[in-house]
């Protein structure tokens, strides 16, 4: 028992650092920050950050394996439970919004545009790890859409895409705009529409039933 509360005390901490990690990041910018603000705004000492993390871009690289990687893992869950492209769509527009309004994906994306020259090969591993692969994801379920007769499109990958395009978008809008005068808007709906529109181009006889 004692172990596991050691545990699961060091887990709390961990997540402590990384919640205050990122905060700083959005914040200050990722160069700018310091491990020492990094530290006081987890209510931790230095000593204790460096115990888990040796420098910023190892705190990057776990808030992307804690946040990014189990959602896009739970993607690749839900997609495969379809074998047709229309439900997996569907399921995939469901998604959506709740990717940008719940977890801190979008929050991820502002600090690697914002300081993707301060740490580029961290960039790249975020592309390779979570851009990469969803795009693979999209990409897969496409084409096995145009082996079925299903889907008609002229190029699956850059069909993938433009089906994600609107991901990225309203992730940087829910970032940046949305808390302006005038900047919300129906997420929901748009994803709605998004995903008609694209049965619509890519199904066979315009998506219909």
């Amino acid at each position: 028992m004692q172990r596991a509360r050691t545990i699961e005390a060091k887990e709390k901490r961990r997540e402590a650092l990384l919640a205050a990690a990122l905060d700083e990041f959005i914040e200050k910018g990722f160069a700018p920050a310091r491990m020492d603000d990094i530290a006081k705004r987890a209510g931790l000492s230095k000593g204790t950050l460096y115990l888990y993390f040796d420098s910023k871009d190892a705190l990057f690289e776990s808030l992307v394996t804690t946040h990014a990687l189990p959602n896009v893992e739970k993607m690749e869950q839900v997609l495969a439970q379809f074998d047709g492209f229309r439900p997996a769509l569907d399921a995939l527009m469901t998604m959506a919004p709740h990717l940008i309004r719940n977890t801190d994906m979008p929050r991820l994306m502002k600090v690697l545009i914002a300081n993707s020259s301060a740490f580029p090969e961290t960039v790249l591993a975020y592309r390779q790890q979570v851009i990469d692969r969803v795009l693979a994801l999209i990409t897969k379920l496409i084409e096995r859409g145009q082996a079925s007769g299903e889907v008609h499109c002229e190029d699956a990958g850059l069909t993938a895409r433009l089906v994600i395009a609107p991901i990225v978008m309203s992730g940087i809008w829910h970032m940046v705009f949305a808390q302006t005068e005038g900047g919300a808007f129906d997420m929901d709906k748009l994803f709605l529409l998004h995903g008609r529109y694209l049965q619509a181009a890519l199904l066979e006889h315009g998506g219909a039933s």
